[in-house]
């Protein structure tokens, strides 16, 4: 028990912290000596190296003065020119005395050697080193190292001038065990120097003869191919070394070796001493620190004991306990500060609960804590053989309500729709906010056909308008419906089918939709549908449809709207609405735009050419108002085509305009500088401001299908509308287009009420670009009829 106690911990901890402080000061300054070393040793032999050069530098500047005043001595120039051998061999042999050397010859102007020190035997024969004697001649004297008779000498020459040379005087020093002890002794280094044709007798080294042989056996291993010094270890007997090996070019073009060599125990002798000196110094202050930690410990681990059962205690969920301990210092604030905890815990315990599985906005549960009471109603839906259902329900345009009104309104938005379906459901069933503007409900029950009661409760809740902040707004939303065990076998899977139905239900503008299967289908052919959209463009797959718009005052077609369709390989003609939305949110709606716009301008000038005076309409996207090419591109289209820019008009929704009103008003300008005609399509759907629209440059209304479709009288609500709006439209000083006419008593009323022009099924649907031109031939409004059709 002592041994696991805290006291003994604190202390183990402690010591073991010291030593490896301790092991880790003595790696580091081993692997930084070790370091240092290095490269010390390698300052050290590349200093050799050139201290070698320095002294036979200077060796040879001592050679080169000393022939240079035999080549002076008129007396050996009188003996070179009366060609008195006996005298010249003398004076070479003196000199060569005084210098320690019998290497001395006299060189002809042709090469040849007239005389030497060494019995004459080099007499009459060409100089072994003629580069030598080619270097003195221009230059003056010339000196180097060079193999001879197997020895490594250091040759001077110097011409003798009388005034222009009449030979060449050469004295050799031999590089031996002297020069290089000198070299020794300045640089603390061994050095050797070989000549490998030699072979074994022309070594001339520092080193002991043991270590003199243990290096020539190395030597062929060590030799170097090129003319860079090569540096390594080398171990020679019981010692290792860190060498230097480099060539010397010899005047014959053959080659010497030298190496420097440093024995690494030597060198690392001083970095040992620095290693035990730290070491010692160390122990001791370890020692020091252990006794005072044992003190320390014990200290420590009494308060620490104390708080440890208060611990424990909390842990346990007693929380009436106060966490004591006498002590002003850290240990006792710390008391003061667990006790405090003590007292808080509980409450955010409960806080944090609450916030990990419920929506901060509105108070509802989260998706996580939906999904955990989803789950569990499952697992007792199959104990007891009932029905789990979950609708999934998304608020319509709420992005756009966001947008215009700002996301303090859409916050409050949310928590009025969360009250509301909260007041609308059992206590055991559950609502949440998945995220957004996404709201859920589960709940259990033993009859299918109450989720649809269910559904449609939820629906009323919402409508009434909601009254935030001096506005008033109505909302609604689409619902999706999933059942359990009908439609999922588990949470999720359950909660993907009601996601399903809801998309189906907005797609189909129904407040809600039950499952299908077919619907998981249908929402792979839109992700089908949205991976073959660029590839539909530029295969030509998007075809131009044309809608006609008639003027009430003449009857005759003056527009004609294009709308795009989409003849798919696999799901044949697509309608609009099943791809624009998906291009819109792939950010792929831009083509598309330029796609019709080149195909409508194309037709429109065809048109024109065979006599129709019409102008074509196109739908721009919000995206399309944020390409800043747009205007010049439309430009490019109607010069290629030589349309007049009056012949095309631009339809913009409201929305669209309302995402950002200054960057849009700027598009819009650049367009109606161009000449070309702006509408506003889907008008009285947004929340647009009268007074914003007023100064958009746009030429003309189009009053929304929806308030057009089932118009059939004036005093309706629709009816009071559209006639509204046609006045607002003429006030304005805007034409007024009413689409979404069905009915010849809809299309009297839009002509009662002043309307400029209309479009609709009445008239004709949207045809393709043949079919059209025949309509305009064979229609009374396209031949310019009276104002009420047959």
């Amino acid at each position: 028990m002592l041994a696991r106690s805290f006291q003994a911990k604190l202390l183990y901890f402690m010591v073991a912290g010291l030593v490896l402080l301790q092991a880790a000061t003595l790696a580091a300054v081993h692997v930084s000596g070790r370091r240092a070393l290095h490269t010390r040793l390698a300052d050290e032999l590349r200093v050799g190296a050139r201290v070698l050069d320095r002294i036979l530098e200077g060796r040879g500047r001592q050679l080169s003065e000393t022939v240079r005043v035999m080549a002076a001595d008129f007396a050996f120039r009188e003996a070179i020119a009366s060609e008195d051998r006996p005298t010249i061999t003398s004076v070479l042999q003196n000199h060569g005395a005084r210098m320690g050397t019998d290497a001395v010859f006299l060189i002809s102007l042709d090469g040849s050697v007239a005389a030497d020190t060494r019995e004459g035997r080099q007499v009459g024969r060409p100089f072994p080193y003629p580069a030598l004697v080619a270097r003195a001649l221009p230059r003056g004297e010339a000196a180097a190292v060079v193999a001879f008779d197997d020895r490594p000498h250091l040759f001077v020459i110097v011409p003798v001038l009388a005034p222009q040379p009449i030979a060449l005087v050469c004295i050799g020093f031999v590089v031996d065990e002297t020069l290089l002890g000198e070299v020794s002794r300045l640089t603390g280094l061994d050095v050797s120097v070989w000549i490998p044709a030699a072979g074994k007798r022309s070594l001339v080294s520092t080193l002991s003869p043991p270590l003199q042989s243990a290096l020539l056996d190395q030597w062929e291993r060590l030799s170097p191919s090129a003319k860079d010094p090569l540096q390594g270890s080398l171990r020679l007997g019981t010692t290792t070394y860190e060498a230097q090996l480099q060539p010397l070019a010899a005047a014959d073009e053959g080659s010497i070796h030298v190496l420097l060599q440093r024995s690494v125990e030597a060198a690392w002798e001083p970095f040992r001493q620095l290693e035990l000196q730290i070491f010692l110094l160390s122990s001791a202050a370890l020692l020091a620190a252990l006794v005072a930690a044992m003190f320390l410990a014990r200290g420590v681990s009494r308060p620490v004991h104390a708080l440890a059962e208060g611990a424990q205690r909390i842990e346990r969920g007693d929380y009436a306990t106060p966490v004591a301990v006498d002590r002003d210092d850290e240990i006792g604030r710390l008391a003061t500060a667990l006790d405090r905890m003590r007292a808080g815990i509980g409450e955010r315990e409960e806080r944090i609960r609450h916030q990990a599985t419920h929506d901060s906005l509105t108070g509802l549960p989260n998706r996580t804590l939906f999904l955990d009471r989803l789950g569990h109603a499952i697992e007792g839906a199959k104990r007891h053989r009932n029905l789990v259902g979950m609708l999934m329900m998304d608020v319509d345009r709420f992005k756009e309500i966001n947008d215009t009104l700002g996301h303090e309104f859409g916050d409050d938005l949310l928590v009025e729709i969360a009250r509301r379906l909260r007041k609308t459901t059992r206590e055991s069933d559950t609502v949440a906010r998945l995220g957004g503007d996404e709201f859920a409900l589960m709940f259990e029950t033993e009859d299918a056909s109450r989720a649809v009661d269910i559904a449609g409760r939820t629906g009323r809740a919402l409508e009434s308008a909601f009254a935030l902040g001096g506005v008033s707004i109505d909302v609604k939303a689409s619902m999706g419906i999933a059942l359990y065990p009908l439609h999922a076998e588990d949470a999720g899977t359950l909660m993907k089918r009601a996601d399903v139905a809801m998309y189906d239900a907005k797609r189909s503008h129904q407040p809600f939709a039950l499952y299908e299967a077919v619907r998981d289908e249908h929402s792979l052919r839109r992700l089908a549908i949205l991976s073959e959209l660029r590839h539909a463009v530029a295969s030509d797959q998007i075809e131009v449809h044309y809608q006609p718009k008639i003027d009430f005052a003449t009857g005759r077609t003056v527009h004609a709207e294009a709308l795009a369709r989409w003849r798919h390989a696999v799901h044949g003609m697509l309608p609009p609405d099943e791809f624009i939305p998906l291009a819109e949110q792939s950010g792929n709606i831009g083509m598309i735009t330029k796609c019709v716009l080149r195909k409508a301008i194309e037709d429109c000038a065809r048109w024109r050419g065979a006599g129709h005076e019409l102008a074509v309409a196109v739908n721009l996207s919000a995206l399309d108002l944020y390409d800043p090419e747009l205007p010049t591109l439309v430009n490019g289209f109607l010069h290629d085509r030589g349309l007049p820019p009056s012949r095309l008009v631009l339809e913009i929704t409201e929305s669209a305009v309302m995402k950002d009103p200054v960057h849009a008003a700027r598009t819009l300008r650049d367009l109606k500088d161009r000449g070309i005609s702006l509408a506003i399509d889907d008008f009285g759907t947004g929340y647009s401001s009268l007074a914003h629209l007023k100064r958009l440059p746009v030429d003309e209304l189009k009053i929304d299908k929806s308030f057009v479709v089932n118009l059939d009288g004036a005093s309706t609500e629709d009816g009071v509308i559209v006639r509204s709006t046609i006045e607002l439209g003429h006030n304005m000083g805007l034409k007024v287009i009413a689409e979404g006419v069905e009915s010849a008593e809809g299309w009297k009323l839009l002509a009662t009420f002043g309307c400029d022009m209309a479009q609709g099924y009445y008239i004709s649907r949207p045809l393709r670009q043949e079919e059209f031109l025949a309509w305009l031939k064979e229609s009374r409004w396209g031949s310019g009829g009276g104002s009420e059709r047959a």
